[in-house]
């Protein structure tokens, strides 16, 4: 397991990469770095507890990510959104509305294995390992007949019997006492409620083998505590003398997390590196989530699911899944000799909700928002950007669409069209006189999304 305190942070005003990997893998100098994401310039350097939080509130992300866009069994290659699915040796290939490929290596191997081999044993190794058989077998009941309780009417009662059969002694004991503090520290860290039965082995663990206040993902006492854990595993291996299948599941299991790091040098095994090659495709289900928590929302070119289920109830040219409220008519499109062509803008809002900033002073009055979620840095939109110029000519044209095709007579003509960005710290704009003259003269605002209450949200939202 890498130390959080040596762990090398990458962020986008350092590095001369402009592609949108986040995630932890190796440099071209060998190191193992965690690529932070947009906006994240002013994150704190060499701050363990910092640098761990995000670590798992991404890796919860991540999985998040891959259990809301798992689609089986889907064979149209016209599937829109993420719905077209491959299944890697190490993670999923999907492809974005755009059609644009990205690749999420959803598993770090030493984390994973764990977690599956405590998914797939700890009940059933637990509730074996005294050895103890609660069934009688009369035809050795008379070894017993001094542990029996005596009822009246010559009646005996006996509560258990030892009997021979294949079981983890002593030093197995241990390994699952060991497995157990680990999958608790983990727990812990991602959050999920922990067993009652592995909260109590792991806290026996603790009290025997390790110093009070000792843990594995404490600053102080990471190292310490790895190096009792090795050679607590390495005793264990030595004086156990029957190892079966579930021993071996259970220490290799151990073995990986201690011993084990993202190995960069081997493409075709696991832990290649962790983290999504586009996180584009991430940021924008997070802003989406914040959007269906927090607003009024009235068309979403999205199929995220919130609290479990899907959003999507329309689709869009025939085949996007989208999402629309009741009684709104799709007014994204152009019509040319009696045909129409649609557009699909990300998100428009009736009102803002609970957003933590005064958009303009047009919080409290009802108007239609038009949003785009965009993964770019601050700069782009400051400075000449041949993307951002055709986002822009996007954006005016769906509120061009929406001008001439509204049927809302209500509708405030005065639509605010905002980009969205990520942005470690409180929300905020930036301001109109720094934008570059397209944005500023076309009234176009740059929202920076405060990135941790949005992942927050995103991860609530389950």
């Amino acid at each position: 397991m890498f130390n959080f305190k040596t762990l090398k942070l990458t962020k986008r005003c350092d590095s001369e990469s402009t592609n949108s990997f986040v995630g932890i893998r190796r440099n071209e100098n060998g190191e193992v770095e965690f690529r932070l994401p947009h906006g994240f310039d002013d994150f704190p350097e060499n701050d363990f507890n910092a640098t761990k939080d995000l670590f798992f509130k991404m890796y919860r992300t991540f999985k998040k990510f891959e259990r809301d866009n798992w689609r089986p069994n889907i064979l149209d290659s016209r599937s829109a959104g993420k719905d077209n699915v491959e299944t890697e040796k190490n993670g999923y290939r999907f492809k974005n509305k755009e059609d644009n490929e990205i690749v999420l290596y959803s598993k770090i191997a030493l984390i994973e294995n764990l977690l599956e081999v405590y998914r797939d044993l700890s009940l059933d190794v637990i509730e074996r390992r005294i050895g103890r058989e609660e069934k009688i077998d009369y035809s050795k009941i008379d070894r017993y007949l001094d542990k029996a309780i005596y009822l009246p009417n010559d009646v005996i009662y006996i509560d258990e019997m030892d009997l021979p059969r294949q079981t983890l002694q002593y030093e197995a004991v241990t390994l699952i006492d060991l497995f157990c503090f680990i999958v608790s520290e983990l727990q812990n860290e991602l959050e999920q409620d922990i067993e009652p039965r592995v909260q109590e082995l792991a806290h026996r663990f603790s009290e025997q083998h390790l110093n009070h206040e000792e843990s594995l993902f404490n600053e102080e006492t990471f190292e310490t505590t790895i190096f009792t854990l090795k050679n607590v595993l390495d005793d264990i291996h030595k004086y156990t003398a029957y190892k079966d299948e579930d021993y071996w599941r259970l220490f290799e299991a151990v073995e990986l997390f201690l011993y084990g790091e993202l190995d960069m040098e081997k493409p075709d095994e696991n832990g290649i590196y962790w983290g999504i090659n586009n996180f584009s495709s991430v940021w924008e289900d997070m802003c989406s989530t914040y959007a269906f928590a927090n607003f009024d929302v009235l068309y979403a070119d999205t199929n995220i699911k919130f609290n479990g289920k899907p959003v999507a109830n329309a689709k869009s040219a025939g085949y996007f899944p989208i999402y629309k409220k009741e009684n709104f008519e799709d007014p994204f499109f152009i019509e040319f000799r009696g045909k129409k062509r649609w557009m699909r803008p990300d998100m428009v809002c009736g009102r803002w909700a609970n957003i933590p900033i005064n958009l303009n002073e047009f919080s409290d009055v009802a108007f239609l928002d038009l949003f785009d979620w965009k993964y770019m840095d601050e700069s782009c939109f400051i400075t000449h950007n041949q993307k951002i110029q055709m986002d822009v000519i996007k954006q005016l044209c769906y509120e061009l669409a929406f001008q001439k095709n509204s049927s809302c007579s209500s509708i405030d003509p005065a639509i605010e069209n905002t980009f969205v960005i990520s942005w470690f710290g409180k929300s905020d704009e930036i301001d109109a006189d720094k934008l570059h003259p397209n944005l500023k003269n076309n009234r176009l605002n740059v929202l920076k999304l405060d990135f941790l209450e949005t992942q927050q949200i995103y991860l609530t939202h389950d």
